[in-house]
């Protein structure tokens, strides 16, 4: 069966031959016992023409004489609407008394007198069914050999209706059956529908198990093996998070430590000799710190670690939050930072912690990369089937070879000559990917860049709102990130 067979065709398929080859067997036997009935039921209509034939025979003057008026002759011979023939012949001389017709020579062997006979002849090329009897005449019993002839043409009528009927009802009867099974197992697999339902619902960190009371005991195994699996599953991601939990405490402290040793140093003025090092140092420990928060980020978004993407979020708002975050930054650049498009109201489904990572990861590369006095616009648009979330700058832009491997991990320009991972423009293609948005960049040397993160639109009343709990629980993120955004930081890489 091929893989994409489902088990409802490959049932009918099996099932199907099954019972072509079961009405096959009965359309031979139907046929067979159809012509076996058929062949009696007119053998019995023609030997009655016999008895009939042998009722008109007399004995005259010591000779065999036929008294058949024209009207029974002509009933005769137009019988069962078939070309008929008939014979009496004197078997005391052979002679033949009356005849329609030449039947050929009869039989060698004499018939026992009144007993039905028959015999298949062929006269000319029509094949003809001859029913004969011997009779005893008069009180001197006298020998006559009587011999009715007809064509086969209504009994093989009557053989192959019974033939057309027979197919008839076996197909009618192989129909039914498949239909009855094509429902049955429709039927049958109804609860396995509400199970794929029930999973498809589901989020990608819903790994509860799945109820299989209701599914076939066939199907039962294998549901508990899926929610065994799904146990497995659970237990990894949980360490998993335990990990990124652990990892994070772990990496962020003695980090934090190092550049606050190496700030508390340049604040007692140290030699100029030792001043150059302890600056590299806290520049070295920022882009490590930097680091760190990326790969923490995209590891979370990959793991499905933040809450459901499935919430309302106006771009609008988290746009305005993420330029004030890095307001100061662009300052420090002389860079003009703004926002320009809808005033509120672009709303999407989506999580308002990642979406900020990111247009934070978007506007921090604008912002890097950007020529000193230059301009960062951050806009957000709507169209009819989507929303339009966009960072532009003039900065030196990328090049048409480096377009297509910017969004790769670990991947920065050999022009750049800023530090970094090369982890910011995947952890944007990771987030858009998770909310089934599009990202796109349009850039060309010395022209800027413009990326486009486009979004599907989807109406306010599909989308369920953020609960009290959860509300609270993603401003805490925000906060979080936040205040990691403002954390002094070495530069990234070109397109990191």
């Amino acid at each position: 069966m091929s893989a994409r067979t489902s088990l409802r065709h490959g049932l009918i398929w099996r099932l199907v031959p099954a019972l072509a080859a079961i009405g096959l067997v009965g359309v031979i036997a139907a046929y067979s016992l159809g012509y076996r009935y058929a062949t009696l039921a007119y053998d019995r209509a023609l030997f009655e023409s016999v008895v009939a034939l042998a009722g008109q025979i007399a004995l005259r003057n010591g000779e065999l004489q036929v008294n058949l008026p024209p009207e029974a002759r002509k009933l005769l011979v137009a019988s069962s609407g078939e070309a008929a023939l008939f014979r009496v012949i004197d078997l005391r001389s052979g002679k033949v008394v009356v005849a329609n017709g030449d039947l050929g020579p009869w039989p060698d062997d004499a018939p026992v007198p009144g007993q039905p006979s028959f015999r298949d002849a062929r006269i000319g090329t029509t094949p003809f069914r001859v029913a004969y009897a011997s009779y005893l005449i008069d009180i001197e019993d006298v020998p006559a050999l009587v011999e009715v002839a007809e064509t086969l043409g209504s009994r093989n009528g009557m053989t192959w209706e019974i033939l057309a009927a027979t197919v008839l009802l076996v197909t009618t009867l192989i129909s039914v059956a498949v239909l009855l099974v094509w429902r049955g197992v429709g039927r049958a697999l109804a609860p396995l529908k509400l199970l794929e339902a029930e999973a498809a619902e589901r989020s990608g960190t819903n790994l509860t198990p799945l109820n299989a009371d209701a599914a076939p005991e066939e199907v039962r195994g294998l549901i508990g093996s899926i929610n065994r699996m799904m146990g497995r599953v659970s237990d990894s991601i949980d360490s998993q998070r335990r990990f990124i939990a652990n990892a994070a405490h772990q990496l962020r402290t003695p980090i934090s430590g190092l550049r606050l040793q190496a700030q508390l140093s340049l604040k007692k003025e140290p030699p100029s000799a030792v001043r150059a090092h302890v600056c590299e140092i806290d520049e070295t420990a920022a882009r490590a710190a930097h680091l760190i928060e990326q790969m923490l980020t995209l590891s979370r978004a990959e793991a499905r670690e933040l809450v459901e993407t499935g919430r309302q979020v106006d771009l609008t708002r988290a746009a305005y939050a993420v330029i004030g975050r890095y307001l100061s930054q662009a300052l420090e650049k002389d860079i003009d930072l703004g926002y320009e498009g809808l005033p509120d109201g672009a709303h999407i489904a989506g999580n308002e912690v990642l979406l900020a990572e990111l247009l934070g990861n978007l506007v921090d590369n604008a912002i890097r990369y950007g020529r000193p006095g230059g301009r960062v616009t951050v806009s957000v648009r709507a169209q009819a089937d989507a929303i339009l979330l966009a960072v532009v700058d003039d900065g030196p832009g990328i090049s048409k070879a480096e377009q297509g491997k910017i969004f790769q991990r670990f991947h920065r320009a050999e022009s750049s000559a800023a530090h970094g991972a090369g982890l910011g423009l995947a952890i944007v293609k990771e987030i858009a990917d998770r909310h089934q948005g599009e990202v796109s960049v349009d850039a060309a040397p010395g022209l800027g860049c413009r990326f486009v993160v486009r979004f599907p639109r989807i109406a306010l009343s599909e989308i369920p709102q953020l609960s009290p709990q959860a509300a609270a629980a993603q401003n805490e993120e925000l906060a979080l990130s936040g205040e990691n955004a403002r954390r002094p930081a070495g530069a990234e890489g070109a397109v990191g």
